[in-house]
């Protein structure tokens, strides 16, 4: 049997990792993050490092059919599921304690819930579940007026000034 690109990155986390599991981790925690469409968010996630430890982050995107691998930091060049692709970026300070995950140019479909785990040696340090809603572009108020730019108007009565009055009143 064949393996897909994820699972086969799946299979090697959980062979690095020693199966770290939400259940190893002493803290457990939720955070909700919020976003606009074409926007840009941060998920955090971090840890306290250790000098000289071996760290695995490893970032999962779920949905109600399916969940993806995004990121695994011990493998940097492995494939982004293609809706994430070009998108999403670990924070260049992992080595410093922060594991965040950077995503731009959002999306209505990027809601979804989001998990961070980090491990240092093998044994889990993080598991930190993030909760992402993604809210559409502001509505534009069509009864808002625009202001039009218009030339200074003259103050002067007569023929020529009212015709300047007319040619002052046509938008620039």
């Amino acid at each position: 049997m064949a393996l897909s690109t994820e699972q086969a990155l799946a299979l090697l986390l959980i062979l690095n990792s020693a199966h770290l599991t939400a259940a190893d981790c002493s803290a457990q925690d939720h955070v909700a993050v919020s976003g606009s469409a074409g926007g840009r968010a941060v998920l955090p996630c971090s840890y306290t490092p250790t000098p000289g430890q071996d760290v695995a982050v490893t970032w999962y995107a779920y949905s109600d059919q399916s969940s993806a691998l995004l990121i695994y930091s011990e493998s940097p060049s492995a494939p982004i599921p293609a809706q994430w692709s070009g998108r999403v970026k670990l924070s260049d300070e992992v080595s410093s304690g922060n594991a965040s995950l950077l995503i731009s140019e959002l999306t209505l479909e990027d809601t979804r819930d989001y998990t961070c785990t980090v491990g240092i040696n093998g044994k889990c340090v993080t598991y930190r579940n993030v909760k992402l809603t993604v809210q559409g572009p502001p509505k534009r108020d069509s009864t808002t007026a625009t202001t039009q730019k218009t030339s200074p108007c003259p103050t002067q009565q007569g023929n020529a000034a009212a015709q300047r009055r007319l040619y002052c009143m046509k938008r620039l």
